[in-house]
């Protein structure tokens, strides 16, 4: 028998969840609803303290400050399992879903969520292989779950014949390795493992750094020929690191991508200016790598 933690404002959700969950043969307790207000450190020490194999929580988008305390909790311990629910009247961006579901969210329901699923995936997380971002987990262990997120969301991207032609032309054509050389900066593991694996497939020539100094190092050492950052960054934003190595230390030429989970802020990292190349919105499964390797590969014709 497990212990499933259920944190809910919305009290008829809370209801649904217990009575679905009622069922099962689990230890189901329900706590007061959690507030990101009181700091990351001090929540993340309430869930620890439950010491439950799932927490079924409240998704809190603002700052994406959910995923900042799963990502408190797991890194630090093995469980809980998380699984997310959106607010009512909220309407959830795909990328913030996404978000969620690549840096270790078992699920990520909506508010008129069937109880039957919501009971799948509380079973799947206590039996099943873990999150999406555990210390060993390989792509392949999840690539199922996020196949059937995207599913779900209805909004599968087309290969389209063109990007397929551009790719295979760019990465057939006889160049160097060096020319190949991509540095991929994140202080996402799972993300850093998601992309080096997309690159690598394609043959190119794949370095990987999980914070802007180490980037700056091994760019400045290895000369890649293409950047990949993520927006956000330990102690620098993507566009900090990108102005760093293209005007104060020269690193030319060096095409820049930015990779971020919200589609409201490429413009503002592709105004003029501010040195990027390309910003795209993060790949999380098969059906965006064509989209993202079409995009890296453009850095080629530099």
């Amino acid at each position: 028998m497990a212990r499933v933690i259920v944190s809910l404002i919305d009290e008829q959700i809370r209801d649904i969840v217990t009575k679905a969950l009622a069922e099962t043969k689990h230890e189901v307790i329900t706590i007061e609803p959690l507030d990101p207000a009181e700091g990351f450190s001090a929540v993340a020490d309430k869930i620890m303290a439950q010491e439950a194999e799932v927490i079924i929580l409240d998704y809190w988008s603002d700052d994406a400050a959910s995923v900042k305390l799963m990502q408190a909790v797991i890194d630090l311990v093995q469980r809980p399992e998380f699984i997310f629910i959106e607010g009512v009247g909220e309407d959830t961006e795909r990328e913030q879903v996404l978000m969620a579901i690549n840096e270790g969210a078992r699920a990520f329901l909506p508010n008129d969520f069937k109880p039957n699923a919501l009971v799948s995936y509380v079973e799947r997380a206590i039996s099943g292989p873990g999150r999406l971002r555990p210390k060993g987990a390989s792509p392949q262990e999840n690539g199922a779950a996020i196949a059937h997120l995207e599913e779900t969301l209805g909004d599968m991207r087309i290969k389209t014949s063109s990007f397929q032609k551009l790719v295979t032309y760019l990465l057939s054509t006889t160049v160097s390795a060096q020319n190949r050389k991509v540095l991929v900066v994140s202080d996402s593991p799972y993300q850093l493992e998601l992309l080096k694996k997309f690159l690598e497939e394609h043959n190119f020539v794949t370095l990987t750094a999980s914070n802007p100094a180490d980037g700056l190092a091994i760019a400045m050492k290895e000369r890649p020929r293409i950047v990949v950052s993520d927006l956000e960054l330990e102690g620098q934003t993507g566009l900090e690191f990108c102005q760093t190595l293209k005007f104060t230390n020269k690193l030319i030429p060096c095409y820049f991508i930015i990779c971020t989970a919200n589609q409201d802020k490429v413009s503002k990292v592709m105004a003029p200016g501010n040195g990027v190349d390309d910003c795209i919105i993060k790949p999380s499964g098969q059906s965006d790598q064509i989209n993202f390797i079409s995009r890296v590969a453009l850095g080629l014709l530099l």
